[in-house]
């Protein structure tokens, strides 16, 4: 019975990890961005590994205590991975606020969705009865899951990141402006304003 649950959870999560890349626009920004197929191939080679490592190793549950422990070493690495999330997310509010200064659409919707996969399946409580070892082993491999789409997509929009500060990198940014000019602009030149009357 487990071994079915298991299965049916990480074959499940294939086909809807190709949903999602094309929900994110993914497949249409591999020609733009090649890089983004690191986490797109990293994603499927984690979903496939966990697969391959439970048909070859079994999928035998331990007792409630064991199954209850497990969920610590999830929860560090979704603290890691939503701290990880939320220091990009600051970065790109500076990177696109300075130098870009348009709205990263792209960016945007991979962050989202990590968020998505961080937050809205891996924080709500299931609250599993009391003793329930297969309960939590089921809810184990499914914020495995969850824990992997979202990881992958936050790197997805690092390198779409990437790719936005590498198209804009000759961007320039001057803190001697006065506020809201632009640099080069004849009303932040005074020597260009004298020409131009």
């Amino acid at each position: 019975m487990h071994l079915a649950i298991v299965v049916t959870i990480y074959s499940a999560s294939l086909p809807l990890w190709l949903l999602v890349w094309w929900a994110v626009d993914g497949y249409a920004l591999f020609r733009r961005a090649p890089l983004l197929w690191l986490p797109f191939g990293f994603g499927v080679f984690y979903l496939v590994g966990n697969l391959v490592m439970v048909l070859v190793f079994g999928a035998d549950t331990g007792s409630a205590e064991y199954e209850e422990s497990r969920f610590q070493f999830i929860g560090e690495r979704a603290m890691i991975a939503v701290q990880a999330t939320a220091s990009v997310l600051i970065v790109a509010t500076l990177v696109y606020g300075l130098t870009i200064r348009k709205v990263p659409v792209d960016f945007i919707r991979f962050m989202v969705y990590s968020f998505v996969a961080l937050l809205g399946l891996m924080a709500p409580i299931i609250w599993i009865p009391e003793g329930s070892a297969t309960g939590l082993f089921t809810l184990r491999h499914f914020q495995t899951v969850a824990l992997t789409f979202g990881l992958f997509l936050c790197v997805g929009g690092i390198v779409i990141l990437l790719r936005d500060l590498l198209a804009h990198g000759d961007a320039r940014i001057s803190f001697e402006e006065p506020s809201g000019f632009a640099t080069g602009s004849p009303a932040s030149d005074p020597e260009r304003a004298r020409r131009d009357e």
